[in-house]
């Protein structure tokens, strides 16, 4: 009988040394996420990927497109979400009846002002108006748009300190396909003669699924993958990433971040994200049949890169991008729809100690934990952007399949401080300079030599030692008990 109370210790223990480290290999955070909310007009079911603006006013700006079954016209919508109320939604352009939007690109100045291009057709033409960012609700604040004749399939927008917007678009279906880039300096009056950024395109592929930054020292930074042109394919044959450190002036030669092998299975719809943290520089992108997250970095804005790593463990599946964004911790944040079990994904990348990697991903939206379960009425989630507010608060939008309702869910970071939101500027829409033409601008390849250095990740998330000692806390507190017990009744008998 004296052996009962050891061998219910053991079992004991073994019951909470169970409990505890499954708890370091899988957790899930969904219940600190809201539940999603519809964000496009209700009995819409062809929407957009968003372009979600996290501005220094404790704000987000939305921006999305949707089509009209009824006539067939498309819209594109704008919110607001302050942490706590969202804005109703306001088309700010309708187009005319069988006009598809195919492409639109949002972007704010430091002036206040919101930025917007759209194209309308596969070659364009391209349309740009502007609004006051604290007016943008109203259709009536925005400027009428102004149209010019880039052949833009794709494209993306954004405003550097000095509020010149830069604008690189995707040529798809002209005649000579590639990425381009323009500028314009006095609010879309005039725009820099494009240059062509990669001359050295394959023969018979095209590009697509362009990315386009600025960092916070007005560097320019955008990725792309190419793939066949007739899209006969689902396969990605190379994605690559170029960078302009001084306003566009002068462009590095692409780099090569990863390019397909003689296996049919490699870059299976690769959808590269870009996303930027201080001086770091990250592109992830899927990189074989099972669509894996791949991810190579820059510690000085794009120049050198690492190797690439493998990420997110065995978790797989692609759904039409991911979304990052960062918190006032300059922190990274990542955002994908990945499987088994299937869901949206979180994960964090610490600039201040890049060997740490990615954490440990947890799910922020449950959709299915297995193929045979099913959704059950849950959303599919693809098309996952990202951004934030206030440094403190995530914003996460994705759509019911490829195109369907669009939803948002957000959460707080208790952990994470608060940026005190800055006033809201008055916008001036009158150019303090005006641009003039300027010749065709020379490439001047400067080509981003490879580090050589294995930078790896590891699979353990950070202080993973910690939760195992905090896990076995119970344990120790009970056996302290039983022999406490044990001594008191050899004292007392």
């Amino acid at each position: 009988m004296k052996k009962l109370p050891l061998f219910l210790l053991l079992i004991m223990m073994g019951l909470l040394w169970g409990t505890a480290v499954p708890h370091l290999q899988a957790q899930d955070e969904s219940l600190l996420w809201t539940v999603p909310r519809l964000l496009s007009s209700p009995g819409i079911f062809e929407t957009s990927e968003t372009e979600i603006i996290s501005d220094p006013h404790g704000f987000v700006h939305v921006f999305w497109t949707e089509t009209n079954p009824d006539d067939n016209v498309s819209i594109i919508q704008y919110a607001t979400f302050d942490g706590v109320a969202w804005s109703e939604p306001n088309d700010v352009y309708v187009s005319a009846p069988d006009i598809d939007i195919i492409t639109f690109a949002a972007a704010l100045g430091q002036d206040g002002t919101l930025h917007l291009v759209w194209s309308e057709g596969n070659t364009g033409p391209i349309f740009y108006t502007h609004a006051p960012a604290l007016e943008a609700h109203s259709a009536r604040a925005w400027e009428r748009p102004s149209s010019f004749g880039f052949p833009a399939y794709r494209m993306k927008m954004v405003v550097d300190s000095k509020n010149v917007l830069h604008l690189m678009f995707i040529n798809f279906y002209g005649k000579e396909p590639g990425v381009y880039y323009t500028r314009s300096e006095d609010f879309g009056e005039t725009w820099l003669t494009t240059v062509w950024i990669d001359p050295d395109i394959p023969t018979y592929d095209t590009p697509n699924v362009i990315k386009f930054l600025v960092d916070d020292k007005d560097g320019l930074h955008a990725s792309w993958y190419y793939a066949a042109t007739d899209l006969s394919s689902p396969l990605g044959e190379w994605v690559r990433y170029v960078h302009s450190l001084d306003g566009g002036h002068t462009w590095s030669s692409p780099f090569s971040v990863d390019r397909a092998d003689e296996t049919i299975d490699e870059l299976r719809q690769p959808f590269p994200g870009l996303a930027i943290a201080g001086d770091t520089v990250h592109v992830m992108y899927a990189g074989n049949a099972t669509t894996q997250r791949e991810h190579r970095y820059s510690l000085d804005r794009g120049v050198t890169w690492s190797e690439t790593k493998r990420v997110m463990g065995n978790l797989q599946g692609q759904a039409l991008g991911d979304g990052f964004t960062t918190d006032s911790l300059g922190r990274l944040h990542f955002f994908g729809q990945i499987r088994w079990p299937q869901g949206v994904y979180h994960s964090i990348w610490n600039p201040a100690d890049p060997e740490a990697g990615w954490t440990t991903p947890q799910m922020a939206y449950v959709i299915s934990s297995s193929p045979e379960e099913g959704r059950e009425g849950r959303y599919h989630a693809h098309a996952v952007r990202a951004g934030t507010i206030n440094g403190n608060i995530l914003v996460v939008t994705f759509t019911d399949e490829a195109t369907g309702p669009l939803y948002a869910i957000w959460r707080k970071l208790d952990d994470v401080p608060e940026i005190e939101p800055l006033p809201m500027p008055t916008a001036t829409p009158t150019p303090e300079a005006t641009a003039t033409q300027e010749a065709d601008a020379v490439l001047t390849p400067t080509p981003p030599p490879f580090a050589g250095t294995d930078l790896a990740v590891p699979e353990a998330p950070p202080n993973a030692g910690l939760g195992i000692w905090l896990g076995l806390i119970p344990t120790l507190l009970l056996v302290g008990g039983i022999f406490g017990f044990r001594f008191y009744r050899m004292r007392h008998s």
